[in-house]
């Protein structure tokens, strides 16, 4: 005879392998610091792929007050301006970084402990039955 709290739970551990299993694999793979690490990596390349397309756009945009800045002699503020921006745009793209990866580890872990107690409570249903151990 079927048992349906059985079934209901592998299906509910089933569609949690399929769906959500494969990023919490990233999360019981790794320590929280070093999964956060890697991704502020990814990210700090990211960031500086993006502020250097983002710099010629304003560049190909406002050439003549740039190359004007550029030969009146000013380069030191023109080169402190522009690392000063990078800074700041990267200190604000790895904070956001952080508090997101930081987020979906927690969240990927709590799924992972519940995954693994649906796991032990589909276990004990087979130890409590015993027609299936035969």
């Amino acid at each position: 005879m079927l048992n349906e709290k059985k079934i209901r739970l592998m299906t509910k551990l089933a569609l949690y392998e399929k769906n959500e299993g494969k990023e919490s694999s990233k999360a019981r793979n790794w320590f929280r610091a070093d999964y956060i690490s890697r991704e502020m990596l990814v990210s700090f390349i990211c960031a500086t792929i993006a502020f250097v397309l983002i710099f010629f756009l304003y560049a190909v945009y406002n050439l003549e007050p740039l190359l004007t800045a550029i030969y009146s002699r000013d380069i030191f503020s023109f080169v402190r301006r522009f690392l000063f921006a990078y800074i700041l745009f990267l200190a604000a793209f790895l904070l956001i970084t952080g508090l997101v990866y930081s987020y979906r580890f927690n969240r990927a872990r709590r799924r992972l402990r519940a995954y693994y107690r649906g796991l032990r409570k589909l276990s004990q249903m087979y130890g409590d039955d015993g027609s299936e151990n035969k």
